[in-house]
């Protein structure tokens, strides 16, 4: 029996639970480059703190030319990943073909309320053409896209991150958490 509780414990430890919350200018961290942020079409500059399992990670937000990027950082203000938000025209074809077949395999009904079409950061190549590639909207075979997705299975409603490669195929699911409405009060 003690066997069968630790078991139980050590499974549901595995989760990677995060939460998102908007921060001040002064408490994100400078960053390595300042020349991600002198372009003068940049609106609607948010920051943003992720805290998870594994630690915390600063999201900055922002609009350019009619899209929303997203810009990660880490704690010394090095570039993770970046990105936009997409629509279902934004993609190719194939993918999304292969990536609605998968969602409707897996669920019985599901509503995807947001896409990302996000690039990952070779330390090989720097930052500068990193940004530019995102900036310039490439279609890359190491691209990966990133739904949102509110799925059914039987009577049970959850909302889900998934990540999938440049083909459609999953590369990672995660449980999202429902939306933090501190800031709402009756």
């Amino acid at each position: 029996m003690m066997m069968l509780f630790l078991g139980t414990l050590i499974c549901n430890g595995q989760e990677k639970y995060e939460r998102e919350f908007r921060i001040k200018k002064s408490q994100f961290p400078e960053l390595r480059s300042d020349s991600i942020l002198a372009d003068g079409n940049i609106k609607r500059k948010r920051y943003y703190k992720e805290v998870d399992s594994l630690g915390a990670t600063y999201i900055l937000k922002f609009k350019k030319n009619r899209l929303y990027y997203h810009l990660t950082f880490n704690d010394s203000g090095e570039l993770l990943n970046s990105g936009f938000r997409i629509n279902e025209i934004d993609f190719p074809d194939e993918t999304i073909h292969e990536i609605k077949r998968y969602l409707s395999g897996t669920f019985e009904k599901f509503k995807i309320r947001r896409m990302y079409q996000q690039y990952t950061i070779d330390k090989n190549v720097g930052e500068k053409s990193q940004l530019k590639n995102t900036f310039q909207n490439l279609l890359l075979p190491d691209n990966l896209y990133r739904l949102s997705v509110k799925g059914r299975k039987g009577k049970t409603r959850t909302d889900y991150d998934f990540w999938f490669n440049a083909e459609g195929h999953l590369i990672k699911k995660r449980t999202a958490l429902p939306m933090n409405h501190d800031r709402i009060l009756y």
